[in-house]
């Protein structure tokens, strides 16, 4: 095995871009309907008159762009119109952390990251016929280092090689590889029966909700629960689970390890032509497609929230929202769909919230990412994910990926990518210098919730109580969804959304009852003026919608 792929993780390579953007300041993404030729998204330019919406989304990532499809299409099915959804980014792209530059030819998602198929929202959500994913080979190659050692027992060194590890339930020609492997010891590969077992015979929500298994670390579970190796965790779990997570196994949730593992096992790993922005452009071309104004280079600047009167409790504009660019927006409810860091910022500053200031905040993940290119003949032809078995002390690197062998509309015909996932505690040794390197370089802040211990980690399936940040309530008509709130993966992010918008189109359901019995009962001071809204548990779809003239 050429092993010169791995001198990529530590040292300089000559690359054919000319010029190093930051990715907070050039942003492209790739048309939808060819998924391979770029084109630049134009922001929509700010009006200085006041305008009205039922609906304001706030933040155009994943998780927001999820709730602007589920709630335009739930404020149609009521209204049997279109009822008004603003959607607003403050960058000049959709998609927040799932997002690509597009350089010279090459794509660089923002931060190494891999479209996960077999997430059930995700299947909801996308048409992956549109995505044209390319998939990864099941399983990994492991870089290996161990002592090198003569007949005579002295040290002749590291010897550094590459191993397989294979997957023979969907490779059943990969049988050999698996049994004979070195990744780990024989014993390990007969610990990943009961694993495979579980997680192939239990459901998502059951891999969540088993009360007989206190949640632990991921680590401890590997070591407590089945008993591998620290040869197996080092050289497989750690960099596997890390380049996921973005964190050490010990900050991980041993009921996230079960969840994206039996995701791995059932599905496969892709790479969307285009990159990951196809992935959110899709979601945007369909929530405009159903009637969502989406502004990007829209960045919020103060909500207000006003007292709602109860004399016209169905058409008032509770909120008001006033953008950097200028422009002001009267609406009826709000989704707050940022990072979970910036919701709380900017919530606390609505009168009544000031509380949140002074709330401990969630802890964030961070990680880097570097890409080379290169137009050398690439050292591994299939493919597949490259993990670095041989731990710190061998190098920085988590994991490696040729992204061309993957999906080749990652670099123009002739060239090769490869990309490089990295701590972030290694960030500032490569810190301003993609100039000097010849390379691309990302460290992603917030890059990710803790999903373990911690405040409100992001480790719930279906997600947390939309009207609630934290344990503090929020105004009636305002809601929060992210993967913060509910599990640090894509798919929580979508559901986290979808949460949201439901709550939204509940919320104007009971504001429509509560106006049908003022209305009916006029004069009549016996009749309470409250309605059952219950924005996590009201499942009631009995009103007559028909009657009542219902927007979001």
């Amino acid at each position: 095995m050429n092993l010169s792929l791995w001198c990529l993780a530590f040292s300089p390579r000559s690359i054919s871009i000319s010029r190093s953007i930051s990715c907070s300041n050039h942003v492209f993404s790739y048309s939808r309907r060819s998924g391979t030729r770029p084109r630049q998204l134009k922001a929509s330019k700010s009006k200085s008159d006041d305008v009205s919406a039922d609906l304001v989304i706030i933040g155009g990532g994943i998780s927001g762009l999820s709730a602007a499809i589920e709630a335009s299409s739930g404020g149609k099915a009521v209204n049997h119109d279109s009822s008004s959804v603003v959607l607003l980014e403050s960058q000049p792209t959709p998609g927040g952390r799932v997002s690509s530059d597009i350089i010279n030819g090459f794509i660089f998602d923002r931060g190494y990251a891999v479209f996960v198929e077999n997430y059930p929202q995700s299947q909801r959500l996308l048409d992956y016929s549109l995505l044209e994913l390319k998939k990864y080979d099941p399983g990994a190659l492991i870089h290996q280092e161990q002592s090198n050692r003569n007949i005579n027992g002295n040290d002749n060194g590291i010897k550094r090689q590459m191993a397989r590890i294979a997957d023979p339930l969907r490779q059943p020609l990969r049988i050999m590889d698996a049994i004979t492997s070195t990744v780990g010891t024989p014993m390990d590969k007969l610990r990943l029966i009961p694993l495979f077992y579980k997680v192939k015979t239990n459901s998502v929500t059951q891999l969540f909700s088993n009360d007989k298994e206190q949640e632990i670390s991921t680590l401890s579970c590997l070591k407590e629960t089945y008993h591998f190796s620290d040869k197996m965790i080092q050289e497989f779990f750690e960099p596997f689970l890390t380049g996921i997570y973005f964190c050490p196994l010990q900050e991980q949730s041993s009921h996230m390890f079960h969840f994206v593992f039996k995701m791995f096992a059932e599905g496969a790993a892709s790479l969307p032509t285009g990159g990951m922005q196809a992935v959110s452009n899709q979601l945007m071309d369909k929530a405009k497609g159903q009637g969502v104004d989406v502004k990007l280079s829209h960045a919020v600047k103060n909500i207000q929230c006003h007292e709602e009167s109860n004399d016209n409790d169905s058409v008032s504009y509770r909120y008001t929202i006033d953008t950097e660019q200028g422009a002001t927006i009267h609406c009826k409810s709000i989704i707050c769909a940022t990072e979970g860091v910036q919701a709380q910022n900017l919530l606390s500053k609505i009168k009544g919230l000031e509380s949140l200031n002074n709330m401990e905040k969630q802890p964030q993940r961070s990680v880097g990412c570097m890409y080379y290119s290169f137009q050398t003949e690439t050292p591994v032809k299939e493919p597949i994910l490259i993990l670095n078995g041989g731990g710190e002390g061998s190098g920085p690197a988590l994991t490696v990926s040729f992204l061309h062998i993957i999906n080749d509309s990652y670099a123009p015909k002739g060239s090769g990518l490869c990309s490089i996932a990295i701590p972030s505690k290694y960030m500032h040794k490569y810190k301003d210098q993609q100039k000097k390197l010849d390379m691309m370089v990302y460290d992603i802040q917030q890059a990710q919730p803790g999903q373990f211990q911690g405040v409100q980690p992001a480790n719930v399936h279906g997600g947390r109580d939309p009207s609630l940040f934290g344990e503090v309530s929020l105004p009636d008509g305002l809601f929060v969804c992210g993967d913060y709130m509910a599990t640090a993966t894509l798919n929580g992010a979508i559901e986290s959304g979808l949460n949201a918008a439901r709550c939204t189109v509940e919320y104007a359901l009971a504001k429509c009852s509560n106006a049908m019995r003022r209305y009916s009962n006029a004069g009549r001071r016996d009749v309470p003026l409250t309605s059952n809204y219950n924005p996590k548990h009201n499942n009631d779809r009995s009103l007559e919608h028909k009657q009542c003239d219902v927007s979001l």
